[in-house]
């Protein structure tokens, strides 16, 4: 299929507005509040009510599991007219992609750490990642604010095949990929159980933050403590008992006891 033939597009005046300036920063607050709610939700309360009603005693899964928590919050919060939420997949990895017609941009959620890796090592990797195929497919027009020429630009061996992988990773937005803009990445970072930092960024294809492509969206993350009261799971698992667990026999409960005594006796000794 040859989804490269575009479609007339109609634009409203507020995305003609945004496509002449920066999409970013044409999202209103009421959207940017919504989607850091989704993120930091999955981060908090969510992660930690679901720890809670399993009882769980090790958290291996965590930080796979908050993705699940995220893609739902956000299948939930962002599906109306004016997005249309996708699944994609690469490989055994599930997502979620927001297609936002008012921007006609499309966003993907990343760790702050994770992307730092990504980009480090993106010259040493012979296949691309979903994110070289995003931005290599529609930011490739944006430079980034210190434009370095390079001598021998990288390439992955599946480059060639960009069309074909993108058709397949958007497969649900087939109908939307014509008419798309750019393709922008929310980034956040997290302490413990708590967000700290968000904000969205419009990456080039060498992975460098474009010109004016990045905006903080830190202010709108709540200062409420999370509503899930934290309680000590397993109250009698032996890490939770003064004894560890262990029953003492008949004369180790006489020695604690003479040992209390005495140490009382010292006490009163020394205030008098």
């Amino acid at each position: 299929m040859t989804f490269f033939n575009k479609k007339p597009i109609i634009m409203s005046k507020q995305q003609r507005r945004c496509f002449k300036g920066n999409s970013i920063m044409c999202y209103s607050s009421q959207e940017r509040a919504k989607i850091v709610k989704c993120v930091e939700d999955a981060v908090k309360d969510d992660i930690l009510a679901d720890i809670q009603h399993h009882s769980l005693r090790t958290t291996n899964s965590v930080p796979t599991r908050i993705w699940d928590l995220l893609n739902t919050n956000l299948a939930r919060e962002l599906e109306t007219e004016d997005c249309t939420i996708a699944d994609a997949h690469r490989g055994p990895w599930q997502m979620l992609v927001v297609f936002d017609k008012t921007t006609q941009c499309i966003l993907t959620f990343m760790r702050e750490k994770r992307f730092a890796e990504l980009r480090r090592f993106q010259r040493r990797r012979s296949h691309m990642h979903y994110l070289d195929m995003l931005t290599r497919q529609f930011n490739k027009r944006l430079l980034a604010d210190q434009q370095q020429i390079e001598l021998y630009p990288h390439t992955f061996s599946d480059e060639d095949r960009l069309p074909q992988l993108i058709q397949t990773l958007l497969h649900d937005l087939e109908d939307e990929i014509p008419v798309v803009q750019n393709h922008v990445l929310v980034l956040f970072e997290t302490t413990g159980y708590q967000l700290s930092h968000i904000r969205a960024v419009k990456v080039t294809p060498n992975l460098d933050i474009a010109q004016d492509g990045s905006q903080d969206w830190s202010e709108y993350i709540s200062t409420n403590v999370s509503v899930v009261v934290e309680k000590v799971a397993h109250s009698d698992a032996p890490g939770n008992q003064p004894n560890r667990g262990l029953k003492l026999k008949s004369k180790a409960i006489a020695r604690k006891k003479n040992g209390l005594q005495r140490k009382e006796t010292q006490e009163i000794e020394t205030q008098g």
